[in-house]
């Protein structure tokens, strides 16, 4: 081959380049919306579903693995309102189970307190064609963060960086819950699906207290943001 064939080679693999990249930035973009609005859809779906089934459905996102899975559970669950509150019932049940040997609590005798607990052994995987259970983000995306009141003011995050192995005990992972309840309602969430190297580029899914009413959004909504619409004072009356 010529230089000037070879110079031609290397312009029109240049000019293909130029080309294909941002049609996999934009490809990878879907990919991303796409995972975000079939998360915002299921939580449309399961507000109807828990009034039909009277029951309690919880969101269990892995935030280090950047999955998500739908479990059910009692339909009397309740949940934290502050992360002050789940401190307190902690720090409560801690107490309780210190009047217990090791012995006594594998013999079932302390089950009247861990039944108090509103997220022990109240739920389960939900196996129903349904629901996803299992469910992972494109390998470009992750959970920038889940919030809720009781992981505020910032939610939840995972605190492993991109290139960091997994954790092999499931209870060293980042674990957020969200719940939605039996009489239509849910608990208010804001979750932000991300570019795994750019926090600005994603999209938020909105999740509004009471009414169940799920937004999708390209714009990076702050967790307070999410309810500017409620007017900070009420209505006069004369």
């Amino acid at each position: 081959m010529t230089l000037i064939e070879i110079m031609v080679v290397i312009a029109v693999l240049g000019l293909n380049m130029a080309v294909g990249v941002p049609s996999l930035a934009g490809l990878l973009d879907l990919q991303r919306r796409g995972a975000a609005k079939e998360l915002a859809q299921t939580y449309g779906a399961l507000v109807d579903e828990a009034a039909l089934r009277n029951v309690t459905f919880r969101m269990a996102f892995d935030l280090d693995a950047n999955t998500w899975k739908v479990e059910v559970g009692d339909p009397g669950t309740l949940v934290f309102s502050s992360p002050e509150e789940r401190k307190t019932y902690e720090r409560d049940l801690h107490d309780k189970m210190s009047r217990y040997t090791e012995r006594e609590i594998e013999e079932g005798l302390a089950e009247d307190e861990l039944g108090t607990d509103p997220t022990n052994g109240q739920f389960e995987g939900l196996i129903d064609a349904s629901f996803t259970t299992d469910k992972a983000l494109p390998s470009d995306s992750r959970f920038d963060f889940v919030y809720t009141p009781q992981y505020a003011p910032d939610g939840a995050r995972s605190e492993r960086d991109p290139g960091d192995e997994l954790p092999e005990d499931d209870e060293d992972r980042t674990i957020a819950y969200t719940y939605i309840f039996p009489d239509g309602s849910a608990e208010h969430t804001v979750i932000r699906i991300v570019d795994i190297s750019d926090p600005d580029d994603g999209y938020t899914i909105a999740v509004e207290p009471l009414t169940g009413r799920v937004s999708l959004t390209a714009d990076l909504v702050e967790p307070g943001q999410s309810l500017s619409w409620l007017p900070v004072e009420g209505p006069q009356i004369p």
